[in-house]
């Protein structure tokens, strides 16, 4: 694998400092850097000489990091000097004086970057930690101490707070960075580094701005594809128009499969139970107390409509726990029993409520008891939580008798909190991100759906319009491109039917976010409605049949008024719409916003009683598809790049994207591959890929790489020989860290080699490459995989020796020249 380009920053091979103080680096060298920092004294004065060659590097070969902690006015000087070594990773930590111009230092800096193709982290950055190899490039004189959990921060301020909190409960980090007043090393970037990073299981993200939203959006998915990303955004508060952006923008984070809380408070929970419970499968839970009191308050906690709610038990869960429990004992939910506990019926009580049916999972709230032995419980309660097939969360209430335990939960892996509040807090931060992995792993269907979009017709009517001069269509125009795309929904110019008008009208509404583009609205319309700025629900494009139920389904209109009232087969036709609607703001980026509003309805269908479309004035009739569709925040699933295929010994294969739902397919083909194909393509023995890998390879966001898989339809020996499909050659690219270039990996089954597979995958692969614009792809190949190095050649790729690596070779094509 390619060296990623932030490694420099993350592990850097060389480093130089040039600090008005004494960093902790300098003072205790990393092993990695031992004998290669250069560290640059200033005189009393202030200056400094920078000298002409570092004794550490070979002729020619880059600096890999400088740290600067200078007077801003010194800056350029520094730079200018700096230059002649050519570092690929620059820190510019703060200095107690403050710059005469802030901003025009910041573009100094981030420009000087740009022209040297240097990272720039700042100014007035926090640096950057990775504790597990010694690294502290900071003003901290203490590391944060070695731990599984990375912390990227929009604020040293913040940053350097969370890790004080840390070090009192002692969590530990795989990676720490703040990048400052601005971001010339951007989030998206850190993002994309940690989620391929072995040293991190979980992220947490303090935003106070999110990025350009393709490439962050990008980065984030990516990253809450293969582990939790816990994302804590200042700027709630605001006028209507920000809201409507926070909105937008929780949207974003639900399709991307992170989750967003609200409070900093909430920062260390959602890391104990993201990073050590079991995930639960939905959304009830059941409450064991040893008093009224806590599972009162913890049921306080839990809003109706909220991401968790109250299970309701099976009688024969109840009956047991009659027997069970002492006279009196409260066996509904939430299960009180005032007796003293003990270990065993503390562990039996628990067990029958997590083998309920009903119940997702378990929350036990224990208040300190003289007449109990809480040592015992806290063990019985550990015991029980390891062996559990649902997650145990935990609520040890108080401090001085209760901290010790508490800690002890935690490191076997059962949090514990201390106030029921945020232990239901706890539960509903895990349902949330359950529910958003499962928002993350929809695509689009391969194919449209039964009538495909009549996409030329409409546009030629959007062109049309907008040649003319017209931004927005009329009542006509509005019904004929509905039309086209088949959403069955009527527009009246007769009336609407009395039977409809008896119901409380519907609104669906496409809206643009300066940021993440189009959005779509559903729920109550009207002009009641409007003036009582109803609560919508919001989703972002694509949609398909699960996300548009989503849509209709989570918000309070349907829980008090469509779910009672709706019938299935107008419920099936709203669905449709939605779907439709988000086919045309998918395929179509000339329409800015449309709005059905009100959307009457029946027992037999839908009725628009005024429809409304504006349009971009630039729009050019293009393609989304030639565009990357830019226009959107989330790429569709790429279903134009499914086609049938013929080798040339007759054998039909299917050409297509990889899905989320390949994951079994695609360990199978892993599994079939023999021990020297495997090498061959991993450099080492796996036999499986890890969910991990799995997840990182089927959950694909199509803008910022790209994955083909040839299928073959085989004979399925446990369902009677009936046919199913089969996995037998897979390619992949990944767009590097410049955006122009990518790096690419091909595999074929082993009884599909040498019959000219290979070659049409990757000539697939390229032809893509090529039309979302990368310059040159490039890939490491095992100097003895004769065989691919041939395949490689015959493309017309070149075969270069890799400069650090002698048992390796690096083979590349220029893109645009072919």
């Amino acid at each position: 694998m390619l060296r990623h380009r932030l490694a420099a920053l993350f592990e850097p091979r060389s480093l130089l400092v040039l600090s008005a103080r004494r960093l902790p680096v300098v003072q205790t060298p990393p092993t990695l850097l031992r004998g290669r920092i250069a560290d640059i004294p200033l005189a009393d004065d202030g200056r400094w000489v920078l000298p002409e060659t570092l004794d550490f590097l070979q002729p020619g070969q880059r600096l890999d990091m400088a740290v600067l902690c200078l007077d801003p006015a010194r800056l350029p000087a520094a730079l200018g000097a700096l230059r002649a070594h050519r570092p690929r990773a620059l820190v510019l930590l703060p200095h107690e004086t403050p710059a005469a111009d802030p901003q025009e230092t910041r573009a100094y800096c981030q420009a000087w970057g740009r022209m040297n193709d240097c990272l720039v982290l700042g100014p007035g950055a926090l640096g950057v930690q990775r504790p597990h190899l010694g690294l502290n490039l900071g003003l901290a004189d203490h590391a944060a101490p070695a731990g599984r959990v990375a912390l990227v921060a929009q604020s040293r301020m913040v940053a350097a707070a969370v890790l004080d909190w840390a070090g009192d409960i002692q969590l530990g980090f795989s990676a720490v960075v703040s990048t400052g007043d601005t971001a010339g090393v951007t989030v998206a970037e850190v993002l994309e580094y940690l989620s391929m990073d072995p040293r991190t299981d979980s992220i947490v993200l303090y935003l106070e701005a999110a990025d350009s939203s393709r490439r962050f959006t990008s980065a984030l998915m990516a990253a809450a594809s293969v582990k939790p990303v816990i994302v804590l955004k200042a700027g709630r508060q605001g006028p209507h128009d920000s809201a409507a952006a926070d909105a937008v923008f929780d949207a974003l984070l639900r399709r991307t499969g992170a989750v967003r809380i609200r409070f900093f408070v909430q920062l260390f929970s959602a890391l104990k139970v993201l990073v050590h419970t079991k995930h639960q499968r939905g959304r009830r839970i059941a409450l064991f107390a040893n008093g009224y009191g806590a599972a009162h308050l913890a049921l306080d906690a839990i809003p109706p409509g909220g991401p968790v709610s109250r299970a309701d038990l099976s009688t024969q869960t109840r009956r047991d726990l009659v027997a069970l429990l002492e006279p009196g004992a409260v066996v509904d939910n939430p299960v009180v029993s005032h007796a003293p506990l003990e270990a065993h019926g503390l562990q039996r009580a628990l067990g029958l409520l997590a083998a309920d049916s009903n119940v997702d999972g378990v929350l036990v709230l224990i208040a300190p008891d003289a007449l109990s032995d809480m040592g015992a419980a806290t063990e019985a309660l550990a015991q029980f939580s390891e062996s559990a097939s649902k997650p145990i969360i935990s609520c040890l209430i108080g401090d001085a008798s209760m901290r010790s335990l508490r800690h002890h939960l935690d490191r076997v892996g059962l949090p514990a909190f201390r106030t029921p509040e945020s232990a239901a807090n706890a539960f509903g931060i895990l349902a949330a991100y359950h529910y958003n992995q499962t928002l993350a792993q929809q695509a689009l269907p391969p194919e449209m759906l039964n009538r495909p979009p009549r996409l030329d017709e409409a546009r030629t009517l959007l062109g049309d319009a907008v040649m003319s001069g017209r931004l927005s269509l009329d009542r006509a125009a509005c019904r004929w491109l509905l039309d086209c795309f088949h959403v069955p929904i009527l527009v009246e110019d007769h009336g609407v039917p009395e039977a409809a008008r008896k119901n409380l009208p519907m609104a669906i509404h496409v809206r643009q976010d300066a940021r993440f583009g189009p959005y779509i609205q559903f729920g109550p319309g009207g002009r009641p409605a409007r003036l009582a700025t109803a609560h919508r629900e919001i989703e972002l494009p694509p949609l398909n049949n699960y996300l548009a139920r989503q849509l209709i389904q989570r918000g309070k209109f349907w829980a008090r008024v469509l779910e009672r009232d709706l019938s299935p087969a107008v419920f099936e036709q709203l669905r449709e719409a939605l779907e439709r609607i988000s086919e045309v703001i998918s395929q179509l980026p000339g329409v800015r916003t449309l709005s059905i509003d009100p959307l009457w309805w029946d027992d037999t269908g839908l009725y628009a009683e005024d429809v409304q479309v504006t349009l971009d004035p630039d729009y050019d009739g293009e393609r989304p598809e030639n565009q990357a569709y830019r226009h959107m925040a989330i790429h569709p699933y790429p279903r134009h790049l499914v086609r049938p295929m013929v080798l040339d010994s007759g054998q039909e294969w299917l050409l297509r994207p990889i899905r989320p739902e390949d994951a079994t397919l695609l360990q199978e083909f892993i599994r079939g591959l023999s021990d020297e194909s495997r090498y061959m393509r991993f450099v080492s023995m796996l036999r499986e890929l890890t969910p991990r890998m799995l997840a990182r390879y089927t959950r694909i966001d199509y803008d910022r790489e790209v994955a083909l898989v040839a299928t073959m339809q085989v004979p399925n020996p446990e369902n009677r020989g009936l046919l199913r499909e089969r996995i037998v050659g897979f390619a992949h690219y990944l767009r590097n860290a410049d955006g122009q270039g990518a790096e690419y990996a091909l595999v074929i089954a082993d009884d599909w080699q040498r019959r000219g597979l290979g070659a049409r995958l990757m000539t697939s692969l390229l032809q893509v490459a090529r039309r979302q614009g990368l310059t040159y792809i490039e890939g490491i190949v095992l100097s003895s995989n004769r065989a691919m190095l041939g395949l490689m050649t015959s493309l017309g790729m070149t075969n270069d020796p890799d400069a650090e690596d002698p048992g390796m070779r690096r083979v590349w094509m220029n893109l645009d020249t072919k």
